[in-house]
C-alpha cells in the first residue's frame, strides 16, 4: 500500500485512475467495512482502477479534533494494509482544510484521478458540511453509498465504539471493528503506559496477543486504574510463551480478546495467579 500525507494542496502524480473510499474511519469498524468491500467491488469490474482511501491524521467532530481517539494511526494503517488497499492518503486536519470549500475538496479528488466513489450514506464535507452525497453524483460518474449500519438498535459508530473500550466490554467491541481492539505500546520489562491521546480501556485483566518483531504471543494484560498507582507505568503483559525478556522500549502490538475482570479497587490492581490461570484457559 502507497502511503501519502496530503495537505490537499500539493499535486500529487497519481497516474492510477482511483476508487476512493470517503468516511472518518476513525475505529475501522464493520460499517465502514462495507464501503471498503464496495470498493473492492467495483474493482472487479474495472480492473485498471486502484483502491484507495482518505483518512485523518486525527480524529474530528463537528469540525473539530477530538481529544480522545479509539485507534493509533499505525494500527489503523495496518488494517488498511491488510485489506490490500492500494493508496492512502493521510490528511492532517487544520484550519485551511476545515475552510475548504466542498467544491474546492472535489476538485482535489479529480486531481487525484478519482473516478469513483464509496461513502456512507451519512457523509458530509466540505465547509460547515455543505457537501453531500448529491454533489458527488452530480462531480463522479461512479458513486457507491452504503447504508448505515446497525446492531439491533445500536448504530455502529466511532462513539459507539468509544464507549465500549471505557465500558471495557471487549468482547462486544471486536464483533463490531474490523480488527480485534489493539493498541501499540514501548515496553519496559513487560510494563508500558498508554498514550493520552486514546480512549482510556476500563481497569482490568484481559486476556490478549502480543506481537512482538512478527512473532505472536499469548498472555494477559493488566490495565491499571491510575488512582490506585503512584507510578507511571504501571499497566503491565504476562506471556505464557516467551522465552526472552524484551530490549529495553520494545514495540508490542498488544490485541485484547476478552476480559478476565475489572479492578474497583487498589487491593486488586495487580495480576493474580488466578488470573494468570485463568488466561491459560482460554488458549490451552
Amino acid at each position: 500500500m502507497k502511503i501519502y500525507n496530503w495537505n490537499l494542496k500539493d499535486k500529487l502524480e497519481i497516474s492510477d485512475p482511483l476508487i476512493m473510499c470517503l468516511g472518518s474511519f476513525e475505529s475501522m469498524h464493520i460499517g465502514h467495512l462495507k464501503i471498503f468491500r464496495e470498493a473492492f467491488s467495483i474493482k472487479e469490474n474495472y480492473s485498471s482502477y486502484k483502491t484507495a482511501v482518505l483518512i485523518f491524521k486525527t480524529p474530528i467532530k463537528n469540525g473539530t479534533l477530538k481529544d480522545k481517539k479509539l485507534l493509533q494511526l499505525k494500527t489503523r494503517l495496518i488494517t488498511l494494509s491488510n485489506l490490500k488497499f492500494d493508496y492512502c492518503f493521510i490528511v492532517d486536519f487544520d484550519e485551511e482544510v476545515k475552510n475548504t470549500e466542498a467544491s474546492a475538496f472535489i476538485e482535489k479528488l479529480v486531481q487525484l484521478n478519482t473516478k469513483a466513489i464509496c461513502c456512507g450514506e451519512d457523509f458530509k464535507f466540505g465547509f460547515n458540511k455543505t457537501g453531500n452525497i448529491e454533489l458527488l453524483k452530480k462531480s463522479f460518474e461512479l458513486v457507491s453509498v452504503s447504508k448505515i449500519t446497525k446492531i439491533k438498535t445500536h448504530k455502529i459508530s466511532s462513539s459507539l465504539t468509544n464507549q465500549l473500550v471505557s465500558d471495557g466490554n471487549i468482547e462486544f467491541l471486536n464483533s463490531i471493528l474490523i480488527d480485534k481492539y489493539a493498541v501499540i505500546v514501548n515496553t519496559i520489562n513487560f510494563e508500558f503506559s498508554l498514550p493520552e491521546s486514546l480512549t482510556l480501556l476500563r481497569a482490568g485483566i484481559y486476556v490478549v496477543n502480543c506481537i512482538i518483531k512478527n512473532f505472536e504471543y499469548h498472555g494477559i494484560c493488566l490495565i491499571s486504574n491510575p488512582e490506585f498507582s503512584e507510578q507511571d507505568n504501571t499497566n503491565k503483559i504476562y506471556l505464557y510463551d516467551i522465552e526472552y525478556i524484551p530490549g529495553k522500549k520494545e514495540e508490542f502490538y498488544i490485541e485484547f480478546l476478552d476480559k478476565i475482570r475489572f479492578i474497583n479497587n487498589k487491593k486488586t490492581n495487580f495480576i493474580t495467579p488466578e488470573d494468570i490461570e485463568t488466561g491459560k484457559k482460554f488458549f490451552y
